[in-house]
């Protein structure tokens, strides 16, 4: 996985953050299933993806220092399930980028592809930063 950094003032809507790619291997949705007390059954549970989709979007952005980002809300369409083993590429576009007064929002568009290019998941995540 790539860790390319942008930083905050470079955002604007339509600007696509680097891709992602990333194995959803055993350890992970073993670790993943640890910390939410869930059990498996052979498919990477969605928010599983969706979290590791979350995390390569963090590592993607540079933000101002002492800036705190609240995941605030996510609306999100699970479209196929997705073996565990599988690798699957991330898509992170902004969709909108909101300021007012102290706080501040993005709004991002999420694709998440299987090997064969099709649609596992997608949705949208806005991300609070207060100032």
């Amino acid at each position: 996985m790539q860790d390319k950094s942008v930083s905050y003032a470079e955002l604007a809507p339509g600007y696509e953050l680097p891709s992602a790619t990333y194995e959803l291997s055993e350890a992970l949705v073993s670790k993943y299933l640890r910390a939410v007390d869930g059990s498996g059954d052979g498919f990477v549970p969605p928010l599983a993806i969706t979290a590791c989709a979350i995390a390569a979007m963090a590592r993607s952005l540079s933000l101002p220092p002492d800036t705190v980002a609240i995941h605030a809300s996510q609306d999100l369409e699970f479209l196929k399930l997705v073996p565990i083993g599988a690798t699957v590429e991330c898509r992170i576009k902004v969709a909108q980028k909101i300021e007012r007064g102290r706080m501040s929002m993005l709004i991002m568009e999420l694709e998440i592809l299987d090997r064969g290019g099709e649609r596992v998941q997608t949705g949208k995540a806005t991300i609070a930063l207060p100032s």
